[in-house]
């Protein structure tokens, strides 16, 4: 079977706090049948909620141009953070419901030597997945089914919304990540605040005992309905995740923590890594590690 290429658009985040996930994605990917091609030129995604409400326009030349890079290869792009894939895919949608606007974003990025006509296709790794490799063939490369891991899934905000640009998920109900940890043979676990955010953007905003809140919140309720870990598909939750269950202990709003894993990591132990392999000791959440240990021996 000929390998699905995809144009590899990084973003900013994984490569400079988080590069353990790109080399995951490079190794796991390719054994699902993705080839990923690099491209050079790409630059920030850029970020849709600061600079997206600061210069509009601005934003969308950038994101543009980014999606000229790929047009230019005649690729789709494959994205890892779910921030990246929103503001391209709205920007790709923008530009075509727009062709005034499309037409104007065009005269600046002319002056740098770049095009962009017609829509781009841009998908998260999920997405790819789910849709690309399929249950089925994921099922066969399964080498060492999680079956022994209770886990629930936090859906971030940009895997699934806005609904009717990303077209991927129930933005009240997510259960994608679900159906691909199940096709891996984990115990998924369902909890009550399945679709809360998980307060990052409280964060960004400096409204750090929210927050907080929002990460006890969803912490509580997974290990409420039996979660002994919780997964992610993107670099900001999972740092939100991580950093949020240090300080909400350390400011005592709550006892409870979970380990946290990105999805590539889960996805690296189903295909036959260990534990070791996936860097889990270097993670910061502690409680829970030896039992989750012993499951994977």
């Amino acid at each position: 079977m000929r390998p699905i290429r995809y144009v590899l658009f990084l973003g900013c985040l994984i490569p400079t706090r988080f590069p353990q996930f790109e080399y995951l994605a490079r190794k796991t990917l390719a054994q699902l049948g993705i080839e990923l091609v690099d491209a050079e030129g790409f630059t920030c995604c850029p970020d849709p909620v600061r600079f997206g409400a600061a210069d509009r326009f601005t934003w969308l030349v950038l994101a543009a141009r980014n999606l000229s890079i790929a047009q230019r290869l005649g690729l789709p792009i494959l994205t890892l953070c779910p921030t990246c894939t929103f503001t391209l895919s709205t920007a790709n949608q923008e530009l075509q419901e727009r062709p005034m606007l499309a037409q104007k974003v065009n005269q600046v990025l002319e002056e740098v030597g770049h095009n962009i006509h017609g829509p781009v296709t841009v998908k998260h790794f999920l997405r790819v997945i789910y849709e690309d490799v399929g249950l089925e063939r994921l099922r066969d490369e399964v080498r060492r089914p999680l079956t022994e891991l209770k886990i629930a899934c936090h859906s971030g905000c940009h895997e699934r919304s806005p609904t009717a640009i990303l077209q991927f998920d129930n933005p009240f109900n997510p259960v994608k990540m679900e159906k691909i940890l199940d096709a891996m043979g984990a115990c998924v676990v369902d909890y009550r605040e399945k679709s809360l955010c998980c307060g990052a953007p409280l964060t960004l905003a400096g409204e750090l005992d929210d927050s907080l809140t929002v990460v006890k919140r969803k912490v509580e309720d997974m290990k409420r309905y039996g979660a002994e870990a919780l997964s992610v598909a993107c670099a900001f939750c999972f740092q939100q995740f991580e950093i949020g269950q240090v300080m909400a202990l350390r400011k005592r709003l709550t006892d409870v923590q979970l380990p946290v894993f990105h999805f590539l990591e889960l996805l690296a132990l189903a295909i036959g890594w260990s534990l070791d392999d996936i860097g889990f000791k270097k993670h910061k959440i502690k409680k829970g590690q030896e039992t989750l240990a012993s499951k994977f021996r």
